[in-house]
């Protein structure tokens, strides 16, 4: 009796761990597997074939995603020559800047003659000044509606518009901690690469 118990535990946990499988499966997935079945109950190959290469398809995507959730999404950085660095910055899914990465920066700070190719309109902003390391200038503040660097992506990220020109040699402006609060970030000087990770991801 003891030996028919022991010997029927691993078949009750394949049960257990079977019924489970897919619990954690995201709603693609789900609708993946469900086209699955459906193919397989018409008997249709090439529908099954379909299904099955989409379901395939979709848990590849998703298990790269997660490995980049884990180990993050890496930018390489070019130095400019004054001790800072500059990424590549795809602003409101339209144009592309060069920002200074700035983690001393509160929020990002665009200049104005970058913001014009942007065609905002700043009459409605509300403005005043900010100080940057080598004065106090005359500034808007925006809402951007993305910003996009690499594979990381973040919406409604407040931030700042010169409205006098810096002499602060800034390209297009900095990119600052009101993109750069919404994950967990390393930079690395040494490697000239900052590496972001979700906020909600392990570090």
């Amino acid at each position: 009796m003891i030996r028919h118990l022991f010997t029927s535990w691993p078949i009750l946990i394949l049960l257990i761990v079977s019924s489970n499988a897919h619990a954690d499966d995201s709603d693609i997935i789900q609708a993946d597997r469900q086209a699955v079945a459906e193919a397989n109950a018409t008997g249709d190959s090439s529908k099954i074939i379909a299904a099955k290469e989409q379901l395939s398809d979709d848990l590849l995507m998703e298990e790269n995603q997660r490995r980049q959730d884990l180990e993050g999404i890496v930018i390489p950085l070019v130095p400019d020559g004054q001790g800072h660095f500059l990424a590549d910055v795809l602003i409101n899914g339209t144009v592309h800047a060069s920002l200074v990465v700035d983690t001393g920066s509160p929020v990002v700070m665009l200049t104005s003659p970058f913001v014009r190719k942007l065609g905002l309109d700043l009459s409605q902003s509300n403005q005043g000044y900010v100080e940057v390391l080598n004065g106090k200038y005359k500034a808007a503040a925006i809402s951007l509606d993305s910003v996009k660097l690499g594979d990381a992506k973040a919406l409604g990220v407040d931030a700042t518009v010169l409205l006098e020109n810096s002499k602060a040699g800034m390209s297009d402006g900095l990119l600052g901690m009101s993109f750069l609060s919404k994950f967990h970030f390393t930079l690395d000087q040494t490697g000239q690469k900052l590496i972001l990770r979700k906020a909600d991801s392990s570090i």
